[in-house]
């Protein structure tokens, strides 16, 4: 079951007065909209508690939410204030003040996009703030790399989670203490099918939900933990079907999780903590784009990435790898590593 015939049977159907809803652009940038009865809310909310309560946080406990700019209608500012909750958005102009104001607010836990809570710590750490009394820090729609954990909870002075979700499921897996990213949700069926995550929600009724095609590929593993929800977890979260693989030319390919790891591996070698794009526009050819120079350079940087690449791919050749600090500011939507524009 595809994007597509969720929006078209959300179309077709008629949605019920009582229900409520969700929407969401998701990565096409086409609305979806979700139905839901009382209970099957009440069921969404009842995992998402139960992964805080595993974790010592409470829902109604003091939010920073750390997401797009905050709607200033109303109904959200009443909603914000019922849920005991701000929204923050530290980027572009005044993300100074923002992280000021937001540390100056003491929440107890922190939660939303991994790029702008980075961002957040970075600021943080360079103003010198102190945050106090935070307990947990929960990232979410987008990876995170160990190194950049340790940095989060280094500045934050609490642990970071990872959780793994959508606007049509709400939370499908949660971090536990050990680091396993286990399935949490009763009430799905998740499966790993030709690099693609497929689910079904049997106990849905507003909406017939059967294999649905999420559009991430994952890898499914037994854990030998029973710390929180299933003994299955993400082993590995690969990110968007669309944007998995890196050229080397038309026939050799690679997964490009292998960026992560070697970008991983070059903040943990070096002490060193960044946001970063790469752009792949032609074979052979990877464009970096990082939130701020190396503290060693971007002459060293390149060099060890290349380098680096080359060994874990086993390369006969060199890569044409070109790095700037540019184009790599923490933003609204979703944030990627990795992005493939080679036109077919």
């Amino acid at each position: 079951m595809s994007k597509a015939d969720l929006r078209a049977m959300s179309a077709t159907s008629s949605t019920v007065a009582s229900s409520f809803s969700r929407h969401t652009a998701g990565t096409t940038g086409e609305p979806t909209h979700i139905s839901l009865s009382r209970t099957e809310l009440a069921q969404m909310l009842a995992v998402r508690a139960y992964c805080y309560n595993k974790h010592g946080l409470k829902l109604g406990q003091r939010e920073a939410r750390v997401w797009g700019r905050a709607a200033n209608s109303l109904t959200a500012k009443i909603r914000d204030f019922l849920l005991n909750r701000k929204v923050f958005y530290p980027a572009e102009d005044g993300a100074e003040e923002t992280v000021e104001k937001l540390v100056k607010w003491s929440p107890e836990y922190l939660y939303g996009y991994t790029s702008l809570i980075l961002e957040a710590a970075q600021i943080a750490q360079k103003k010198g703030l102190k945050p106090r009394g935070v307990k947990a820090v929960i990232c979410t729609a987008e990876s995170i790399l160990p190194a950049q954990k340790k940095f989060i909870a280094e500045v934050f002075g609490a642990p970071v989670f990872e959780e793994y979700g959508s606007t049509e499921f709400d939370v499908i897996a949660f971090e536990c203490s050990r680091g396993h990213l286990h399935l949490v949700n009763p009430w799905l069926w998740v499966e790993e099918e030709e690099d693609t995550v497929l689910i079904t929600d049997v106990s849905r009724k507003s909406q017939s939900i059967v294999r649905y095609q999420l559009g991430d590929a994952v890898s499914l593993a037994k854990a030998d933990c029973s710390e929180l929800g299933s003994m299955c977890s993400i082993e590995e979260l690969r990110g968007r079907t669309a944007q998995q693989f890196a050229y080397i030319n038309p026939k050799q390919k690679f997964h490009a999780v292998v960026f992560g790891r070697v970008l991983d591996s070059y903040m943990r070698n070096f002490n060193d903590c960044f946001r970063f794009t790469i752009r792949q526009k032609e074979y052979n050819s990877f464009y970096f784009y990082l939130s701020e120079q190396p503290s060693l350079g971007m002459r060293h940087f390149r060099s060890w990435i290349s380098s680096e690449l080359i060994t874990k791919l086993e390369l006969q050749q060199d890569l044409n790898i070109v790095v700037s600090c540019d184009n790599a500011k923490a933003g609204r939507e979703k944030f990627t590593y990795f992005v493939q524009e080679i036109k077919s």
